[in-house]
């Protein structure tokens, strides 16, 4: 029997890079398809290449499947009858990573190291012009920090304008009050890379930033999102690196006091496994806390993957899905 390396991102989106690049999934994984400044996505949809991996996938060889920590691999899916040709009027994701510009230095990114290099920002209009926006249920639109990207707000007002609610991945310094205005009534949800629990630990992460003012700014989301009375779900993600591994429990804890509905944890791949490996106590301890508070957590409004990646979660009484 084939090995399972089923990847729906194969078969339902694309992730656009800052330079048009075509790819199925935002890890500009398997394979560049495509550019979307020489192509429409409906052109791309079926090419033999896209088809290739489709069929590697399916067949239990898709090479990227095995050190993904983005596909959720105990997902049972009915592959019987699943075709290698996809619809475009199937298609329900769109991941657009406009650039790497940023107005702060998070210690764990290269985004701003990239940008000084290569300041190239995807434009909107090609975007318009090369994606039937139609289909689309999730769009997810990313930086840098998007919120000081020209382009990126040009296409936010475009698919305002056709009616299309986004995704919005941001680390919250830039939410003015007009701009919280025009999320809370046209984001479907607001991703904001808060990387702690405490103002030391987020200043530390996310330098150049003021914790003070992220929170405002999500008290200001909020206070819209009741007056408009929208749907806007605020989410708070925190990416793990060695410095703020130890405020996890806190930030279960203090998620819905910060102002989040929902939560998910991100980790620095090059440095936090190889730390929890090297420092098993500490590890075990943290494990411990972790488990300890999601006892008494409400588990529909955190998403425990990544921590169950990093072996930082023990048994506890509730049942998770």
């Amino acid at each position: 029997m084939a090995l399972n390396t089923y990847c729906s991102d194969l078969w339902d989106g694309f992730a656009i890079t800052k330079n048009g690049n075509v790819y199925s999934c935002c890890l500009i994984k398997p394979v560049k398809i495509g550019n979307i400044y020489k192509k429409k996505i409906r052109d791309l949809i079926n090419i033999p290449k896209i088809k290739q991996y489709r069929l590697k996938s399916l067949q239990g060889n898709l090479e990227c499947f095995h050190d993904c920590n983005f596909v959720r691999k105990n997902k049972k899916v009915d592959l019987s009858n699943k075709e290698i040709d996809i619809n475009y009027e199937d298609l329900k994701r769109l991941h657009i990573s406009f650039g790497e510009k940023c107005n702060i230095r998070c210690i764990m990114c290269k985004y701003p190291t990239n940008h000084a290099k290569n300041s190239t920002i995807l434009n909107s209009e090609i975007l318009i012009r090369n994606i039937d926006i139609k289909p689309f249920e999730d769009i997810l639109i990313q930086g840098g920090e998007p919120l000081c990207i020209k382009s990126c707000i040009e296409y936010l007002n475009y698919l305002s304008k056709m009616e299309k609610r986004y995704i919005l991945l941001t680390n919250g310094t830039l939410i003015n009050d007009s701009m919280a205005k025009k999320l809370a009534k046209e984001a479907k949800v607001v991703v904001i890379s808060i990387n702690a629990a405490t103002k030391r630990t987020h200043e530390r992460i996310n330098v150049g930033s003021s914790f003070e003012r992220v929170l405002f700014n999500i008290l200001n989301l909020r206070k819209y999102k009741e007056k408009f009375e929208t749907s806007m779900i605020l989410y708070g993600r925190m990416t793990l690196t060695i410095y703020n591994l130890h405020e996890i429990p806190l930030f279960l804890k203090k998620y819905s006091e910060l102002g989040f509905d929902l939560i998910n944890f991100g980790y620095d791949r090059d440095k936090v496994p190889f730390y929890l490996n090297k420092n098993q106590k500490f590890k075990q301890d943290l494990k411990n806390k972790i488990t300890t508070v999601l006892n008494n957590s409400n588990l529909k409004d955190i998403d425990l993957q990544r921590l169950y990646q990093l072996d930082l979660i023990g048994e506890f009484n509730q049942n998770v899905s």
